[in-house]
């Protein structure tokens, strides 16, 4: 026996006979992941959805009102609200709260920032953390009750340098809640499967009602848990009973587990059925009654079978995730998403070392796959059903979406590392270089976990040359650093997100889709640009970004969250756009409208959105020649754009009606 082994066998006796000393580790694990999470939120400023998120959470809790952001659960909102409680901030409870996302996201906004919204933030931040400390733990849990001591140590450390956990840990949003829910429903059901004991039944019902709780995608718990039943049953061998009864009593429990859930979900809406506590109703998302699942839904709601709430918000989350439209994908704007999006996401976003660890892992899985086809079966079924789910999907999945998948590969590529480091001893000393290697790479990334690629793609920040989204407003706070370095020139500051930077300090002059500032048709100086809106996929973005598609950043915030370029600009476009803008924002006289749909127009005689407001400010002003001239250019530009046809099909529609209001009827 060599030293090392002799080490490891001392190690493992001294364990075995102080079995409390093993929960050292988990402990040690879990507070690494809370350190990092607090470090990073830190830095980072408030993202989207938070506001609106923190403000439906704190509603709910304060006013039993469910209406507020319907397509997200209250679960995981509620908990990060808690926190607000303590520092005595107050919603109006007497404010009805109607409209479509957009609406509540200003409303939520400008409630958020009417309080003293950084302490709010830090604070709600931190209590959203408990998820990924759970999720750490449960995967200490899991890989222990699966594979043993070494595997779950070896779990916990990817975990907790797994830097799409990291970006999306601290921040509140229910992605990595449903994630560490779900994980704890399979668990229960793997305790269940293996002790038949009442207790873990029930665990596992508390752990799928949470998961149907935290996000709506936490419906395919369901199938994961009524695939695990069968599976389980005909791949077990040593068994009394028959395989069809086995598979018999594992679908009797499954149906009571999703019985005892959908349970749990009643009690998260309080044991009520309307959104609103006085009993109004507001509809905001109906189902589409072309789709599948529209008879279902509202056979559901006919009979009161789940909360109104719950299922208007899971009409409307199919609604979302059932749109098509252009993507960005690998550095190309395509139609709708191609095949291979999710695939090249995955492989983009997980760090260098992943690859072949995952290589490593697959050798170790088949020599040990005959010991634990179980353990196997209840980690890569999850992780197979919710990709199947995803890859159906005909927009560009964000990885946020994919996270529930990440916990199960963990384990099963830690438990293959570990069955092939036991029995090839060349995988003893790779591996533990490998997992460095990971961690590295992690950490290269602080805090920029949000514009995270690995090195093979250039790092964050060359993240934007091949993903989309990669700025979500978290990087003011790097631009008031930024500016505070490289002061003296002018500087302005192109995006599309609501809520103000100078909140954070910012000194530059916000442009943008969204802000009421003018854009001047030539910028000189410092221009600061979100990724976004760079690689966006809306017509309107492409055309206010156009004279920096093809220059050079000088310099990158936040990853690749925010591109600077310094010189003079082109900016007609742009400016084209906040004149069309302008006038929604800031409503004013007809002259004056007309004069700035003209100003638009002549900026930007391309423009679709800038022809179709004349056209329809022309027709309301009686000039029916002018008009119907109008009207046909705009519907002509319109229709001759084809990667943006739904987009701009309302310009169309708007035009036509404007159209057939100033041309006269022919007989």
């Amino acid at each position: 026996m060599t030293a090392s082994e002799e080490l490891r066998a001392s190690i493992g006796r001294r364990l075995q006979k102080n079995r409390w000393l093993e929960w050292l580790i988990p402990a040690a694990l879990c507070a690494l992941m809370l350190g990092q999470l607090v470090l990073i939120s830190r830095q980072l400023s408030q993202t989207s959805d938070e506001a609106t998120h923190i403000y439906s959470g704190l509603r709910y809790l304060e006013c039993g009102d469910l209406s507020v952001s319907q397509e997200h659960p209250p679960f995981a909102k509620a908990i990060a609200s808690i926190p607000l409680l303590v520092m005595n901030i107050r919603v109006n409870c007497a404010l009805p709260q109607g409209g479509d996302d957009v609406q509540q996201a200003v409303s939520g906004l400008g409630w958020f920032y009417s309080q003293n919204w950084s302490a709010a933030l830090f604070r709600a931040r931190l209590a959203i953390s408990i998820f990924p400390v759970a999720l750490c733990l449960l995967v200490w849990i899991t890989a222990r009750r699966m594979f043993g001591v070494t595997t779950a140590m070896l779990a916990g450390l990817l975990l907790i340098f797994e830097p799409n956990i990291l970006a999306w840990g601290s921040l509140v949003m229910t992605d990595v809640p449903v994630t560490c829910m779900l994980l704890f429903a399979v668990l229960g059901f793997y305790l269940w499967v293996r002790h038949r004991s009442a207790p873990f039944l029930l665990l596992t019902a508390l752990a799928a009602g949470l998961t149907l709780s935290a996000k709506h995608s936490g419906v395919v718990v369901v199938p994961i848990l009524g695939t695990l039943a069968v599976a389980d049953a005909f791949t077990q061998t040593a068994s009394e009973w028959p395989r069809w009864q086995r598979a018999l009593r594992n679908l009797l429990a499954f149906t009571l587990i999703c019985v005892l859930a959908a349970g749990i979900v009643w009690a998260g809406y309080g044991m009520r059925f309307t959104a609103y506590p006085a009993g109004a109703q507001f509809h905001q998302a109906e189902p589409n009654a072309k789709s599948s699942s529209a008879g279902v839904l509202l056979a559901m709601e006919r009979y009161h079978l789940l909360p109104e709430a719950y299922l208007e918000g899971f009409a409307g989350a199919l609604s979302i995730s059932g749109q098509s439209g252009p993507a960005f994908v690998a550095g190309k704007i395509y139609t709708q998403a191609p095949w291979f999006s999710t695939p090249f996401n995955l492989l983009i976003r997980n760090t260098t070392a992943m690859p072949a660890l995952f290589l490593t892992a697959v050798f170790g899985l088949v020599i040990g796959f005959g010991q634990r086809r179980r353990e196997v079966l209840f980690l890569l079924a999850p992780s197979a059903i919710f990709l199947a789910v995803c890859l159906r999907s005909t927009t560009n999945v964000s990885v946020r979406y994919l996270l529930p998948m990440f916990p199960f590969l963990l384990i099963v590529v830690a438990a293959g590392c570990v069955e092939l480091a036991r029995r090839v001893r060349w995988a003893r000393y790779v591996v533990p270089c490998l997992v460095l290697l990971h961690a590295a790479s992690s950490l290269h990334a602080f805090p920029n976990y949000l514009s995270y690629a690995n090195g093979f793609w250039g790092g964050p920040t060359q993240a934007y040359r091949y993903l989309p989204w990669l700025d979500i407003g978290q990087s003011y706070r790097q631009v008031k650093d930024y500016t505070d370095r490289h002061p003296g020139r002018p500087c302005w500051l192109l995006t599309d997100w609501y809520w103000d930077p100078g909140l954070y300090g910012v000194p530059c002059t916000t442009i943008g889709y969204s802000s009421a500032n003018r854009i001047p048709p030539r910028l000189t100086g410092t221009v600061i640009v979100s990724s976004t809106m760079l690689n966006g996929i809306r017509y309107t973005q492409g055309r206010a970004v156009a004279p920096f598609l093809h220059e050079n950043p000088k310099d990158f915030i936040g990853g690749s969250a925010l591109l600077v370029y310094e010189g003079d600009f082109d900016t007609r476009a742009a400016a084209s756009m906040s004149a069309w803008r302008h006038v929604a924002l800031v409503p004013e006289s007809l002259d004056a409208e007309l004069q700035e749909a003209d100003e638009a127009v002549t900026l930007d005689p391309g423009s679709a959105p800038a022809h179709t407001l004349r056209c329809v400010l022309l027709s309301q002003a009686g000039i029916p020649g002018a008009a119907i001239s109008e009207c046909e250019t705009a519907i002509r530009l319109a229709t001759a754009d084809p990667l943006h046809k739904e987009e701009l099909s309302k310009l169309v529609e708007q035009a036509e009606y404007a159209l057939r209001y100033v041309r006269p009827p022919t007989n």
